[in-house]
């Protein structure tokens, strides 16, 4: 009976080992502050911490200021929310591209701002998955005041992407999209260099499913000091 039972637990104990080692794992939440980023293969310039109420950020000058990642938090996510606090420096350029996701020319995403002489913004997400397939979500007359912090999101599920401010819809639009596996992450800058980001970055969220409104970052409430 002692010898049974203890072959028993044994074999329980193998069949559970076995679940887990071939069970599939899913693509998890990538969840990270600016000031403390992962896998940094090269630092551009000389981005400075600063600090906030929530602990330190990261400022870009706009001119050679950015990080280049290792790593694409994209891969295996069917769907996702991509979300970024940030804050916008009235006194940037007009293009203003401070996360690529993915390839340089190929398959990526991309959040972005445009500044108007006024010091005011708007936001401009991208998804590029080959020649055919691309979406542009932007609307210039959806702007709000620079030098404050923000919460930009792009939900992307169900084949159609849409961002949002502080957790209010901005555009929606159709795009059949797939896991985009290639590539690396530039933080500051686009891939290729071009269109320095002027402003501070708190942190980066990469979810791998459909955020609701309500589930979104509320980080840049505390950053205003609200």
């Amino acid at each position: 009976m002692k010898r049974t039972f203890l072959f028993s637990v044994a074999a329980a104990a193998l069949a559970l080992l076995t679940t887990a080692c071939t069970t599939k794992r899913g693509p998890r939440t990538v969840d990270w502050l600016a000031a403390d980023l992962p896998a940094i293969d090269s630092i551009c310039g000389a981005p400075r911490t600063i600090a906030t109420p929530l602990g330190d950020a990261v400022a870009f000058d706009g001119t050679c200021d950015a990080f280049y990642l290792g790593t694409n938090p994209l891969q295996g996510m069917e769907e996702l929310t991509v979300e970024v606090i940030f804050r916008q420096d009235g006194d940037a350029a007009f293009e203003q591209r401070f996360l690529h996701m993915g390839t340089v020319r190929g398959e990526r995403i991309m959040v972005e701002s445009r500044v108007d002489p006024d010091r005011m913004w708007y936001l401009d997400t991208y998804i590029r998955l080959d020649k055919e397939t691309d979406l542009v979500l932007i609307d210039p007359e959806q702007r709000y005041p620079t030098d404050r912090w923000y919460n930009l999101a792009m939900v992307v599920a169900d084949g159609h992407a849409t961002s949002y401010v502080n957790g209010e819809r901005q555009l929606t639009g159709e795009i059949p999209y797939r896991p985009i596996s290639e590539g690396i992450t530039s933080v500051g800058v686009r891939q290729n260099k071009v269109c320095w980001f002027k402003g501070a970055l708190y942190r980066i969220r990469i979810t791998p499913r459909a955020l609701r409104p309500d589930e979104m970052l509320t980080d840049y409430k505390a950053l205003n000091g609200e």
